[in-house]
């Protein structure tokens, strides 16, 4: 047996497996995945099947056949942006928002197939070229599996909170809140530490602040502690809501979920809510307090911009159970 036809086999076996591993990964670019409401680190494991696919893409069309050189990586640059384009377009179409990033890493597929093949790209590749094509390849992989074990291990973090919510100590509020949240930095949340958080307000419809990454299992607690600071001279009507993640996959109506609406009073505010109540808060079923997937706080059609200090999000125990 020659090595010709040896390298024919296991070309066809490559192309066979990368054609059958695209025909299972082609559908979740439009069906499943984790959508809006998925966890930082869903979302970002979810991430790595774009260079997967378009890794297998490569191998199945094999570009090396058709053009080699500085033609090879321009044409199939070209190619791949605009077959990516084309599908965050489609997904834009549906219930997706179109994501620059997948287009990235829809090219890091792309080239790390190409920079492992250097004999593919430019046939009189010397030693030195292939190993930085190849050192290229691997650092471009990193990136995405860098993130990806930067987000796990911030989930572990996140786990350990409790009883807290939040760390207050986080210096970058933006990887775990949405809405106009910020340290405060320069001393004027009153009494509250240092530490606390700005939450700014303003006219719209709906305005606020949402924890989305927080520990999810409430189970054992009794009590939710929360400490707010109004610096203004009047009450500001603030609305609490928090939601498992069976009401985002599902119905995400209002009654589905707890909301409680707060006066929040000049000055200092010590608010206990009850977890009981919040257990049996959605119509027709149980909250999933090992579930919780997000606390929002947030007013709605205010006459003036105003701001609030947040000091204490915490959960407790009753002292017979600690």
């Amino acid at each position: 047996m020659g090595l010709p036809s040896v390298f024919s086999r296991r070309g066809r076996a490559v192309f066979w497996l990368a054609l059958a591993g695209l025909i299972c990964l082609f559908p979740l670019f439009f069906i499943g995945g984790p959508g809006w409401s998925g966890g930082p680190l869903i979302i970002s494991a979810w991430n790595l099947g774009h260079p997967l696919f378009f890794a297998l893409l490569t191998l199945a069309v094999r570009p090396w056949r058709f053009y080699s050189g500085w033609k090879l990586w321009l044409y199939g640059t070209a190619a791949v942006l605009l077959l990516g384009a084309g599908i965050e377009l489609l997904q834009s179409l549906d219930t997706r928002d179109p994501d620059t990033g997948d287009m990235f890493r829809n090219l890091t597929g792309f080239w790390a197939v190409l920079a492992l093949r250097p004999l593919a790209s430019f046939q009189q590749s010397g030693r030195l070229q292939v190993r930085l094509l190849r050192l290229f390849a691997a650092a471009m992989l990193a990136i995405d599996l860098i993130t990806v074990s930067r987000v796990a291990l911030q989930q572990v973090q996140v786990s350990q909170w409790l009883p807290n919510l939040y760390d207050f100590r986080q210096a970058n509020p933006g990887e775990f809140w949405r809405g106009n949240v910020t340290t405060n930095t320069d001393g004027s949340c009153g009494p509250l530490p240092d530490n606390a958080l700005h939450i700014g307000l303003t006219t719209r419809r709906y305005s606020g602040a949402s924890l989305d990454n927080l520990p999810s299992d409430w189970r054992g607690y009794q009590a939710l502690e929360i400490l707010l600071w109004n610096p203004q001279d009047y009450s500001i009507p603030l609305t609490l809501r928090i939601n498992d993640m069976t009401h985002e996959q599902n119905s995400n109506v209002y009654q589905d979920r707890f909301n409680r609406t707060l006066d929040i009073a000049p000055g200092i505010n010590r608010i206990e809510q009850s977890l009981a109540e919040v257990a049996v808060a959605p119509s027709g079923r149980k909250m999933e307090m090992n579930d919780v997937r997000r606390l929002m706080f947030f007013t709605s059609n205010l006459n003036q911009p105003a701001r609030l200090c947040l000091g204490t999000l915490r959960l407790r125990k009753t002292p017979e159970s600690e």
